[in-house]
């Protein structure tokens, strides 16, 4: 699994407080900052996410487009950014939520004696029923 990545971005300047940040080869999916902000490292913090969703789904990442490949609009420009997953990977936390449930004994002992993990399970299983992926 490659842990560097190099994606290009297209900044769009022309409003007067915000700094749109659009990601091409990801459908153009879009976040925006405040121009006071970094929004440098806003962009490498929401292309990491979306790199994480890609790994989480065992999607293939785009690959990235040439300079050339871009249109630009008035006022937009294109800088790369590069994104370390391991360094992103840690920064990203999942705060879990102990709950007590109650099943059949039988049932308790079967699934232990398969090494069962419960908390895998129920979360696949929430996710499932909630339709999330």
């Amino acid at each position: 699994m490659n842990q560097n990545y190099t994606y290009p971005i297209v900044l769009d300047l022309s409003d007067a407080e915000y700094v749109n940040i659009l990601f091409p080869d990801f459908d153009n999916v879009m976040t925006c900052v405040l121009k006071s902000e970094d929004y440098i490292s806003a962009a490498q913090d929401f292309l990491a996410l979306t790199i994480k969703d890609f790994e989480d789904d065992q999607r293939d990442l785009p690959n990235y487009s040439s300079p050339q490949d871009i249109e630009l609009g008035e006022n937009q420009q294109i800088i790369y950014v590069n994104i370390w997953m391991p360094y992103h990977r840690s920064k990203i936390k999942d705060i879990f939520v102990k709950k007590t449930l109650t099943i059949p004994s039988w049932l308790d002992i079967l699934a232990k004696k398969n090494n069962v993990n419960f908390s895998k399970i129920l979360v696949k299983a929430l996710k499932d029923e909630l339709k999330l992926k």
